[in-house]
């Protein structure tokens, strides 16, 4: 239960993240008005793929994952598909995205799901071309994992396989490509207190991601 003003304002229901929602009923006082939410700022949602922390496990709560916290910083509608172990740069899920109409920008950065360097190497670049084809100026974002700490020579070669897919596209011509560092999103001070578990963000992991992702987000949703 909550408190608010007389005056109309929007509130954000966060559904949950994993569990099965059955049903939902929400209690107004007597009196209240109820409408429809103002459209987003920018209406063509963000699409996201990834692992568990794209999905946002291990967040104290739903709304403090970096995809949310970011979207609601921006006012943009999104979509989540960050799948806990499960998403490796399949084919069929790049053509199922691609289908996707009227995107606003794509970010990808499920490199902590390849089981190894090659898989990830062998699946990265494709797919992005298969967005890119269907796609030819959405704004796309390359990320890598941000959790570095604990096998910096892996995450290393992983990350640099990130960037040559990012470079050789630019390097083809393509200026609606974007790169981010995943070392750089804890920040340089505090990093173990940034996961749980040396791999899924907290609050202040997810919050300093959300920092680190707002400004690029943002600009490419602007350029």
């Amino acid at each position: 239960m909550f408190r608010k003003g007389p005056g109309m304002e929007v509130v954000v229901i966060n559904l949950p993240r994993n569990e099965h929602l059955h049903s939902m009923e929400i209690e107004f006082p007597e009196g209240s008005r109820v409408c429809e939410a103002p459209e987003y700022r920018f209406s063509k949602p963000v699409i996201f793929y990834g692992s568990s922390i794209t999905e946002g496990g291990c967040a104290s709560r739903v709304g403090n994952a970096y995809t949310s916290l970011v979207c609601r910083w921006l006012d943009a509608d999104y979509r989540n598909f960050g799948f806990s172990g499960s998403a490796k740069g399949e084919t069929v899920f790049a053509e199922y995205i691609a289908a996707q109409e009227d995107m606003g920008a794509f970010v990808y950065d499920y490199d902590h799901n390849a089981p190894t360097p090659e898989h990830l190497e062998a699946t990265h670049e494709p797919f992005f071309r298969i967005i890119r084809k269907a796609h030819p100026a959405l704004p796309v974002l390359m990320m890598s994992r941000p959790n570095t700490d604990d096998d910096p020579a892996d995450a290393l070669v992983r990350r640099e396989i990130i960037r040559r897919t990012y470079e050789r596209a630019v390097n083809e011509g393509d200026r609606r490509v974007w790169f981010l560092d995943g070392h750089s999103l804890f920040g340089a001070e505090g990093r173990a207190e940034c996961t749980v578990d040396r791999v899924h963000p907290n609050a202040l992991g997810f919050m300093r991601m959300a920092q680190r992702v707002y400004p690029v987000l943002r600009e490419m949703l602007l350029a």
